[in-house]
């Protein structure tokens, strides 16, 4: 699975900026320069498998005694009024602990052995993270196994996670920029999953059997993924894992699929008040499918649009020219499982939300209408696929990629074909894919604020749905 991929990065610009005065005793701009490709090299991926039906990758890295392992297990929703249990669950099996592993002693001597083992996910996945010295894998490899396969869900954790949950929902509307998001996800996917969210009553209901269910339906050999990366050898990861997980049997396991969305797209807009001096905004529709063959143009568009930082159109017309807006920018979201969502997003002053939100909706028209200048186009180019060097840069984060990928059903080599796909990529593919997926006529907006604070009253824009934000 080697893969050799070329970098042209702004570093060798800079490092050549700096030495081109002494070398020619005159400044050249880093644009003006010229510099040879920095070559990446993937490294090895060696597949691992095993008896009960775990398996996954491997990347070998010897150049410091560390190991890194994750243990992706895919789950699912639970029932609509039980959201907020997978989370519970996530949190009580680490910090529950297990019979022989209580939550004390396991952080004691996780500490004493400066070793980390940490559970987190969402709804659509539960990932057990393992770090440790070579030194103590066997040790820290005996705790981990032990906590993934015999939980405990000691009440007293329970409890405290639920009351945990209920303060933070308790204090879900404190933050404005988490309410725009919040409600916007919930118009976007009505009636979908995605767009459910945690409430009282569903903290409420979740009870320790529900846990002990989670863990039953989910937590099987079959249905992990593993990934490996640092000091270790298939030979000798192999050996250890069989010894820690000895008689851990797989099971029968049923994922659903996510449900498909119907993409709805029709101009709608939505407020709720909260007593601030600024507004919070977001507008857009529905993205994409991860395997839409569009994605990587798309990725481009948006980065010029709203997604490439300081550089971007909506971040130079909104915040650095009028200066309207705190924080400005956007997204184009994309979905392994359905449908990403689209948004622009700004912070800005109650009296100058109107212009803010015209000059993003004109800034997504001319996208759709004219696209990129060449130049823009080429630096967006130059600039997105040097980012992506850092995925590169650590090996646990290349073999953590892997497991994604390989959860999502995705080609693992898909970051290779990306980067032929930028690398081939035209200035009409771009513009073509703009065209294709930006609707600024038909897109859902939500603002948060204090509408008597507005410099123009929303209900000049169409109908008004207003959403309270009490419990």
């Amino acid at each position: 699975m080697k893969r050799r991929i070329l970098f042209t990065l702004l570093a060798a610009a800079l490092v050549a900026a700096i030495a081109s005065p002494l070398l020619a005793g005159k400044r050249k701009h880093p644009s003006k320069l010229k510099y040879p490709p920095i070559e990446i090299t993937s490294p090895e991926v060696i597949g691992v498998a095993f008896g009960n039906g775990m398996e996954g990758f491997l990347i070998e890295d010897h150049e410091v005694p560390v190991v890194d392992i994750v243990i992706l297990f895919p789950t699912y929703f639970p029932e609509e009024g039980k959201v907020g249990l997978n989370e519970m669950a996530q949190w009580v099996i680490r910090n529950g602990g297990s019979e022989s592993w209580p939550s004390d002693k396991l952080n004691e001597e996780l500490e004493f052995l400066a070793a980390s083992v940490e559970v987190y996910g969402g709804n659509l996945s539960t990932s057990v993270a393992i770090n440790c010295l070579k030194k103590d894998l066997d040790d820290v490899l005996a705790i981990a196994a032990d906590l993934i396969r015999n939980p405990v869900y000691p009440e007293d954790k329970v409890e405290k996670k639920r009351a945990d949950m209920l303060e933070e929902i308790r204090r879900k509307n404190d933050k404005p920029r988490a309410i725009a998001r919040r409600e916007y996800f919930k118009l976007i996917y009505k009636g979908h999953p995605y767009g459910w969210d945690t409430t009282v009553g569903s903290i409420e209901a979740i009870t320790r059997d529900d846990l002990t269910a989670f863990h039953a339906a989910y937590f099987h050999p079959n249905n992990a993924i593993l990934g490996v990366s640092g000091d270790v050898t298939k030979d000798e990861i192999i050996t250890k894992l069989e010894k820690v997980f000895a008689g851990w049997d797989a099971a029968e396991t049923t994922i659903p699929e996510v449900p498909a969305v119907e993409p709805v797209f029709a101009e709608n807009w939505n407020y709720a008040y909260k007593d601030i001096s600024q507004a919070y905004m977001m507008l857009g529709h529905f993205g994409i499918n991860s395997n839409n063959e569009d994605r990587c143009a798309i990725n481009i568009m948006n980065f010029i649009l709203g997604g490439g930082s300081f550089t971007s159109w909506i971040v130079t017309e909104v915040r650095e020219k009028k200066g309207l807006a705190y924080s400005s920018g956007s997204r184009f979201g994309t979905d392994a499982f359905t449908l990403g969502a689209f948004y622009a997003y700004a912070q800005t002053k109650g009296e100058e939300y109107s212009r803010a939100m015209q000059i993003m909706i004109e800034q997504i028209e001319k996208m759709r209408t004219e696209g990129p200048t060449e130049e823009e186009f080429g630096k967006a180019i130059d600039s997105y696929v040097n980012s992506q060097v850092f995925d590169y840069d650590s090996k646990s984060r290349m073999v953590r990629r892997l497991v994604r990928l390989k959860f999502e059903g995705r080609p693992l080599d898909t970051p290779e074909k990306d980067m032929e796909r930028y690398a081939n990529m035209t200035l009409e593919e771009v513009r073509a894919a703009a065209g294709k997926y930006l609707h600024p006529d038909r897109m859902t907006f939500f603002i948060v604020g204090d509408e008597a604070t507005f410099d123009r009253p929303l209900s000049e824009f169409g109908e008004v749905n207003v959403i309270d934000l009490e419990e």
